[in-house]
């Protein structure tokens, strides 16, 4: 089990950190691949910059552990555990993934299908992104502010990748300067990962 101290910390150290664990929802489990840190009021990029809650923004201000799910382009929803201190704002995203348990069902929810009649390239992409492995998951803005720590939700460490690299974040080109910062981690051996760095 993970315990709840583990987030309890900047989402710049909980981010590589994270890496490998294995996260359950229900019948599905994955183990992460793929991991953004978003610093609150410190990051033009994060939902939280103004510091601020809101109606939307409200879980990212609670405690440490929760679940805080976000809608965006007007068809995806994206997954964050809650890090940092009450009031601070922070988050991690969970960017990519490789399923270990429920292969069948995140097949159904992402292309309407059993896993084995997956093609190789839908077998690739099942949930290498945010809004895949959110979809994977059967999560919505209605999972928003859930605690991580009380079924049907389940968090266990894992052994940290490798080789974990540390690159640019993705899809954020108006955030100024916090657009290059290197808050993306991910485990370059996995094929869960949404993009690899150029070398």
């Amino acid at each position: 089990m993970l315990e709840r101290d583990f987030f309890k910390r900047s989402p710049l150290e909980v981010g590589p950190e994270f890496l490998g664990s294995y996260v359950t929802v229900g019948d599905v489990k994955m183990r992460i691949v793929e991991t953004e840190a978003y610093l609150g009021p410190f990051d033009r990029a994060a939902h939280s910059y103004s510091g601020v809650p809101t109606k939307r923004t409200a879980p990212m201000f609670g405690e440490a552990g929760l679940l805080y799910v976000y809608f965006t382009y007007g068809m995806h929803h994206c997954m964050n555990i809650v890090c940092g201190d009450v009031g601070e704002g922070f988050a991690l995203l969970l960017r990519g993934a490789e399923v270990v348990e429920g292969h069948d069902l995140v097949a159904e929810r992402r292309f309407g299908k059993p896993y084995a009649e997956l093609t190789k390239t839908e077998q690739k992409n099942l949930v290498n992104g945010p809004a895949k492995l959110c979809k994977g998951f059967g999560l919505t803005t209605a999972d928003s502010g859930k605690d991580l720590y009380h079924p049907p939700f389940q968090l266990h460490r894992g052994e940290i990748p490798a080789n974990v690299v540390h690159a640019a974040r993705i899809g954020i080109p108006n955030a100024g300067e916090a657009t290059h910062y290197p808050w993306r981690y991910y485990d370059g051996d996995s094929i869960g990962v949404s993009k690899k760095a150029k070398k």
